[in-house]
């Protein structure tokens, strides 16, 4: 045992007792370190509660202690540094939410920073001047749910995914010491997140939509108007019908990236949003080989869905938004002012769409064969399907063995090493 009683009948009255002349006593690798146990225990005790030992069983607790830090490397014998109060703590929401995303949210390094600090600065706005405390009750909550022009601007899931930053906020203010909240508002009787009143979207293209997308990029978009985007407008739909990838995936498709000995695109994982590799089938034979094998002659590095020379194209949302107006027979506006109004105009086509599914209307649900399942007409969601691997004994009726059933009613030439499923 390393603990020392360092006391006489001349110096204690108790001696065999006594606590107040305690010391460690222990020789590692050759160096003898003696310290006394309420000069090594009490600094390294919380700021309001530093007191003597008060029995031998805590002594043996700090001891643990006092070999722990010899072995990491420090000396015990060296006065620990007094930690300065900072008097930092939070007043209101505002600066709290700043050291949430400085000491969590960037530490953490997640993939979703940059939508979770525009979420924080949504909060400070509408809460920031509010003082700290004032998040325990849910009513300031509440008010910013259904009462803010916030909230009458956007849509109720994104009204949820920024109380559910705010959530994991007060979560980590809960966990800090000390606690910044007492209480959480977010329960039964207080702030209430309904998952089952968000939208759900309709996610079916049909055949007739399809063709009328396509038709109007060959020929209302292939103009000096528009100068001349409407066939590289062409192949890029069809890349995102048959490829069922992300937009940012698909447009940093290079022709190196594409294996014509097993027919599969190679997404590598630094361009995809999960960070994954991955490999995607195609049909050799079907309209996507077509532009494959017309865009090769540009050569390896350049850009499948990029410019017409093969270089990088890392925006379309304009011209898509344009192409979706003018194949619903919508003129759109120029100059700012316009975009506006194409906005809006835009967002009634697309939730018009589902109007029928949504009021509980009978809406006839097109087959696998004649439509694709997209996320929406919004090209920057992905127009495209999930696949993912599946063994042998999860295939359903919805799949091809040893392949892939594709929107345009194509399959995949068999492929020995994987099987594809399509997701319902």
């Amino acid at each position: 045992m390393a603990i020392w009683r360092r006391c006489s009948k001349r110096t204690c009255m108790n001696p065999r007792r006594c606590l107040e002349h305690l010391w460690f006593d222990v020789t590692y690798r050759g160096t003898r370190f003696r310290v006394p146990v309420n000069e090594f225990a009490i600094p390294r005790m919380d700021a309001n509660k530093q007191r003597p030992i008060e029995s031998l069983e805590e002594a043996r607790d700090w001891e643990r202690v006092f070999i722990g830090e010899i072995k990491a490397g420090r000396d015990p014998r060296r006065p620990r540094p007094v930690q300065k109060s900072s008097n930092g703590a939070p007043k209101d929401v505002a600066s709290f939410l700043d050291a949430y995303v400085e000491r969590c949210v960037t530490p953490a390094a997640l993939k979703s920073v940059n939508s979770t600090c525009s979420r924080v600065d949504v909060l400070k706005k509408h809460l920031g001047e509010l003082p700290l405390d004032a998040l325990e009750e849910p009513d300031e909550i509440n008010r910013f749910k259904s009462g803010s022009d916030y909230a009458k601007r956007v849509e109720l899931a994104t009204i949820h995914r920024t109380l559910e930053t705010l959530r994991a906020a007060m979560n980590w203010g809960m966990a800090q010491t000390p606690p910044l909240f007492r209480k959480s508002p977010f329960h039964r009787f207080g702030v209430r997140m309904n998952k089952k009143g968000e939208t759900v979207r309709d996610r079916r293209l049909s055949r007739e939509e399809e063709k009328k997308l396509l038709d109007a990029a060959l020929q209302k978009m292939n103009t000096p108007e528009h100068q001349f985007v409407g066939p590289l407008l062409h192949d890029r739909l069809i890349g995102a019908l048959e490829l069922c990838c992300r937009r940012g995936e698909m447009l940093l498709i290079q022709n190196k990236r594409v294996n014509w000995e097993t027919f599969q695109i190679g997404i590598p994982g630094a361009t995809a949003k999960d960070k994954e590799n991955r490999r995607i089938p195609f049909n050799p034979e079907g309209r996507l080989a077509a532009i494959l094998e017309r865009r090769t002659k540009l050569g390896p590095d350049a850009y499948v869905f990029g410019t017409a020379t093969g270089e990088y194209q890392p925006e379309l949302q304009t011209a898509w938004e344009t192409l979706r107006l003018r194949a619903h027979g919508i003129e759109p506006r120029p100059t700012r002012k316009g975009a506006a109004w194409n906005r809006e105009q835009a967002l009634l086509e697309r939730h018009g769409r589902g109007t029928t599914a949504r009021t509980g209307g009978e809406l006839e649900q097109p087959t696998p064969t004649t439509s694709t399942r997209i996320r929406s007409l919004k090209w920057s969601s992905g127009v495209r399907k999930q696949c993912r691997p599946a063994r042998r004994s999860q295939i359903g009726h919805n799949a091809v063995p040893g392949g892939l059933k594709f929107g345009c009613g194509g399959t995949q030439p068999p492929i020995p090493t994987e099987l594809y499923v399509v997701a319902a």
